[in-house]
Parts: structure tokens; sequence; C-alpha cells
């Protein structure tokens, strides 16, 4: 998501995402996990990143509205949800809904 520039088209929101997206991974990850260190380490060469792992902002990114520009139909506004796999606490289910009838649901159709 930092290391590649053309995904920041992909989200209108580009700097309230990458500021989530650091915050939830320093909130999740465990900072002792030798692969953990790598992934920070390698993230740090963009310079958005490094500016918000300095922050030491953490907060877990689960219930909220996320909007994406996608290639084909457009904008989208999906609602994201995580969800805990009981007796799996480390696995998580990542799901994106749109509300029905909105035109991101539309959209979503025209990608099926």
């Amino acid at each position: 998501m930092f290391l590649a520039p053309e995904t920041r088209r992909l989200f209108p929101d580009w700097p309230e995402i990458a500021a989530q997206t650091a915050a939830a991974l320093r909130a999740e990850a465990d900072p002792r996990d030798p692969r953990t260190a790598r992934l920070v380490a390698e993230l740090k060469a963009d310079d958005d990143f490094r500016s918000l792992w300095a922050r030491h902002d953490a907060r877990p990114s689960r219930d909220e509205l996320k909007r994406f520009v996608h290639p084909v139909v457009g904008e989208l506004a999906l609602r994201r949800q995580a969800l805990t796999v009981a007796g799996a606490e480390q696995q998580v289910i990542i799901a994106y809904q749109a509300v029905p009838g909105s035109p991101s649901a539309a959209a979503l159709a025209r990608l099926l």
C-alpha cells in the first residue's frame, strides 16, 4: 500500500487511509516478531509511512466506511467489517459491503 505509488490513486481519502493503516499495524502487530520488524523497516522507505509511524498512533481497524476509486466502475463507498474467527483469534475475515440500492451497490453488481 505504501510502496506502490499507483495504489494511492485507489483511495480518494489517501491521507486518512494511510494514517489508519499505520495505526492499525502499530496496534495489532507484535513489535518483537522479526517479520514485523522487517516489514516496518521496509515500509520506512516511504516518507508518508515513516512520518506516520513516528507519531506512535495505535488503534485497531475494525468497522469503518472506506471509499475507493475503481478503474472500471468509479467511486465506491463500502463498509468494512472485520470478524474474528472463534477459536482462532489470529485469523480475521474482512468483508466489504455496499448499502443495498446505493450507487456503490450498483457499481459492485457491474463488476460481477
